[in-house]
């Protein structure tokens, strides 16, 4: 291996690591953000995402280095590549979570008897969605090319949970306009969590192809 590359190539999987546990810790704390209304928690959020975007930018630059100053070839370049892929997926993740802390608001102050069913569900797709992404890099940083079934089936609970809050939300009465309103918030902050978990999805599926170089990679939306 040419002088230097493979610190390049060490270099950038640290890099995609450690924005795993930062995309894992915006989800974490939007999802708090959210369900308690959490002012700490949203504050978290956006520090998250912010320390997130910059290493995203410091990491695509880093890749157009390795390829201009590297130019590698079959297995390399397929991790090379991937961090591209995976480091863009992150972004997307932690860019959710700060979407998710934004619509936090308090219920409606008449009782609701759905709004456990909503936050319960709301607060499982979260704590689901950050280990999801914590398995998705802890699998690159393994070279796991299996994790993407994995990730497939903790999706589908995702989806399950999402499906659960819509079906919630059309049953309830939405004449009241605060009802209403909050209603709407959650029903966005169920699909921005799903998004989540696609995204892990997406990062498992790049292992796999980094790994074995099997199949065409198409991005995973739900």
């Amino acid at each position: 291996m040419r002088e230097g590359f493979q610190e390049e190539l060490d270099a950038l999987s640290a890099s995609v690591l450690e924005e795993g546990r930062v995309a894992a810790h915006a989800v974490s704390e939007a999802t708090r953000a959210l369900v308690d209304w959490s002012v700490d928690a949203f504050d978290a959020t956006l520090a998250a995402e912010a320390d997130l975007k910059r290493r995203y930018v410091d990491t695509e630059a880093h890749v157009e280095t390795v390829l201009a100053r590297q130019a590698p070839v079959a297995s390399d370049l397929r991790t090379v590549l991937a961090v591209l892929h995976i480091n863009r997926s992150l972004e997307r993740a932690a860019h959710n979570a700060a979407r998710v802390a934004h619509l936090a608001t308090p219920p409606p102050r008449r009782a609701l008897v759905e709004e456990a069913v909503i936050t319960d569900a709301l607060r499982a797709m979260g704590e689901r969605g950050a280990e999801m992404l914590r398995t998705s890099v802890d699998a690159f940083d393994r070279r796991d090319p299996g994790a993407d079934r994995l990730l497939a089936a903790l999706d589908e609970l995702v989806d399950r949970e999402n499906e659960k809050i819509a079906e919630t939300i059309l049953s309830i009465d939405i004449n009241d306009p605060e009802l209403r309103q909050w209603a709407s918030r959650m029903l966005f902050a169920g699909r921005w969590l799903e998004r989540v978990g696609d995204h892990a999805v997406n990062v498992g599926e790049r292992v796999t192809y980094m790994v074995t170089g099997e199949a065409p990679i198409v991005e995973h939306t739900g």
